[in-house]
């Protein structure tokens, strides 16, 4: 059985679609993540990478977009996806 990858949201590169593995906060921070659809399992696709340069990160998650803070976003742990690839329509980084 192969160990799957666990990382912050805050380090997954733009175009890239990942499995939402674990929230790392507590109670209050959970139910808001969950209030707007993010939670346990859920598949996004990273919009627009934060890179450390204080932007937010931008998902989609379905029909959603979500702008979530670089704090909230160290806490989210996903399971990066192999092989996913940037979505025609959707441009990275915008």
């Amino acid at each position: 059985m192969t160990a799957r990858i666990r990382r912050p949201l805050c380090d997954v590169p733009a175009g890239q679609t990942a499995t939402v593995v674990g929230l790392e906060g507590g109670r209050e921070f959970r139910n808001r993540l969950v209030s707007m659809g993010m939670m346990m399992g859920c598949t996004l696709r990273v919009i627009r990478a934060g890179n450390g340069s204080g932007h937010p990160v931008l998902v989609a998650l379905g029909h959603a977009r979500l702008a979530i803070g670089r704090g909230m976003a160290e806490k989210v742990l996903v399971h990066p996806e192999a092989g996913s690839r940037r979505h025609e329509g959707v441009k990275a980084g915008t």
